[in-house]
């Protein structure tokens, strides 16, 4: 299925929401107590109805209110942000790319939920995330969960908690959420010691068969750069690139050049 990147950014915005969201023409502010870059940063997809210098200049008032740092995330075609004014803007403007660029994956959900590896111990499904799904869940290698997380976690109008169980443990854990007939696949982890058993491979194709009885036909997920493991098992499942996004931050002191 074809889909522009900002339609699909859109979608994936709206499976994983900030606690506190306000919009600056099409752009969306998001900020949710510095929880996840997502819920935390500008989404630089649209018109922001200013010219670009006055835009990042209200991100920026925006985020300073809030305590934040100020970011705003751009995507762009595959390995060409320099393609992007908004990108060729701030980096002119002396913004940094944050460490973490991703790349945002794209599959048919029938066709990974027919992947389910061979003898592979059961996924089971909450609506909430328990405890132990909470305690395998490490953002960004972090242990402990800032205060908004929950919400955040279950912010998409539909969303499943998946896990794969030893006893009250969660081995393996992922998230499935639909937002405007798109799946996004997020939190995916393992435990280190349960690696390479073909765990995140059921959790991925047991995702897609709750996203498929949901009515979402196509399944999007977001892999870092760095991830080459990640990157290998989801092209070997069917998944392939459809763009690429990083974030933008503003230096300290930054203020908006005169227009």
């Amino acid at each position: 299925m074809a889909i522009s990147i900002s339609d699909l950014e859109d979608a994936a915005a709206g499976g994983w929401r900030g606690t506190d969201e306000d919009r600056l023409g099409g752009w969306r502010l998001r900020a949710a107590g510095g929880f996840t870059g997502r819920a935390n940063s500008a989404l630089a997809v649209g018109d922001p109805g200013l010219p670009l210098p006055a835009a990042a200049a209200a991100v920026h008032g925006w985020y300073a209110a809030r305590g934040l740092p100020t970011m705003i995330s751009v995507p762009y075609p595959c390995g060409r942000p320099e393609d992007t004014a908004v990108d060729r803007f701030l980096a002119g403007a002396g913004w940094t790319v944050r460490s973490g660029a991703a790349t945002v994956m794209t599959a048919p959900t029938r066709a990974i939920a027919r992947t389910t590896p061979p003898g592979q111990m059961p996924v089971t499904f909450a609506a909430e995330p328990d405890e132990a799904w909470l305690a395998r869940y490490h953002y960004r290698g972090q242990p402990g969960l800032p205060p908004d997380a929950r919400q955040v976690l279950q912010s998409a109008p539909w969303q499943a908690f998946a896990a794969v169980r030893d006893g009250a443990a969660a081995l393996a854990i992922g998230r499935v959420a639909v937002a405007q007939g798109w799946a996004g696949l997020t939190a995916i982890e393992v435990h280190p010691a349960h690696r390479r058993r073909g765990l995140a491979q059921a959790l991925t194709a047991a995702m897609a068969a709750q996203a498929s009885a949901q009515g979402a036909h196509w399944l999007y997920l977001q892999v870092e750069d760095g991830n080459a493991a990640a990157r290998a098992l989801y092209h070997r499942l069917g998944f392939t690139e459809h763009h690429g996004y990083h974030y933008r931050v503003a230096p300290p002191g930054w203020t908006a050049p005169a227009a």
